[in-house]
């Protein structure tokens, strides 16, 4: 069996499964992933050095215009928006990895003074130009944060999963965070109900685009020692909701290849999310858990 060490805690981490790139198909390589005997951190390993090409250039679909923006953000994001109001309802705020801008547009709607920090060229153009943010284009959120001011709140949507080493920039946003402030964050939840039916086929792995899939209690212990407090920890909020009928839809879709099979899968997998909902909204069961910290002033 082959043994790696767990980049988080550096216990020793047994292969988990190997799996390819089922969700987009840019390659028929084969990808490992690991868990942690202690910590039980799922990694990928090796990550890829050359991994930004498994993000082509149409991932993301950036919209035509702002009132397009606008329909799709009310549709897919409020949530997140009237989750960060529960908390906070004005001020400094700071999206890592907004993508083309959907969250920073309703926030900034609402009357927040929004940053972000993208990596990707093209929404860093669309986020000043259309969105109208300040907006920092680079790959490493970590060494960004140490030079910019503290921030009422700091939101990683669906983010942290990708970054290689995601813990100095959990850190430096902690440590950006004014007093009374909050971190905000969902991920894939690998204690999730489909992922231990899917496995290497559940579509929240997506080789080899997410790095790490952290258990709730790790992020929990980790944030609370960088000087936080959990006040929101749940894998059955609405995105937990949405992100449940995504991944039977697009799991079951995954494991064809003709046309009408999987049409037919993701039918099948909206309608198994129906069946399921005693099961994956109870419990601790979800695709993905939401988080919030707070800073105590």
């Amino acid at each position: 069996m082959k043994i790696h060490q767990c980049p988080k805690c550096g216990q020793p981490a047994a292969l988990l499964f190997r799996t390819k790139d089922y969700n987009r198909r840019l390659t028929d390589e084969s990808f490992a992933y690991y868990r942690c005997s202690a910590c039980q951190l799922i990694f990928l390993q090796p990550i890829p050095a050359d991994l930004d090409k498994y993000y082509p250039k149409n991932y993301y679909q950036i919209p035509k215009s702002e009132s397009e923006l606008a329909l799709t953000a009310e549709k897919l994001q409020k949530w997140k928006l009237e989750l960060v109001q529960q908390f906070a309802r004005n001020g400094r705020l700071l999206e890592i990895g907004p993508a083309y801008g959907l969250f920073s547009y309703l926030a900034k709607r609402a009357g927040f003074d929004v940053t972000a920090i993208e990596m990707d060229a093209g929404c860093c153009q669309f986020l000043r130009d259309v969105v109208g943010i300040n907006v920092i284009q680079a790959n490493d959120a970590a060494a960004q944060l140490q030079h910019l001011e503290r921030f009422d709140v700091i939101v990683l949507w669906q983010v942290i999963e990708h970054i290689p080493d995601p813990w100095p920039v959990l850190t430096a946003a902690a440590e950006r965070l004014a007093p009374g402030g909050i971190l905000v964050l969902d991920t894939p939840n690998p204690q999730a109900f489909q992922f231990r039916v899917l496995g290497r086929y559940w579509t929240h792995v997506d080789a080899p685009r997410h790095v790490e899939l952290i258990p709730a209690r790790l992020l929990d212990d980790y944030l609370v020692q960088a000087g936080l407090r959990p006040v929101v920890l749940t894998s059955t909020d609405w995105g937990a909701i949405g992100f449940n009928s995504f991944g039977w839809a697009f799991s079951l879709t995954n494991l064809f290849a003709s046309a009408w099979l999987r049409a037919l899968a993701h039918f099948s997998g909206r309608v198994l999310t129906k069946l399921l909902i005693p099961i994956e909204r109870t419990g601790w069961r979800g695709s993905t858990y939401t988080a919030v910290f707070r800073k105590d002033p």
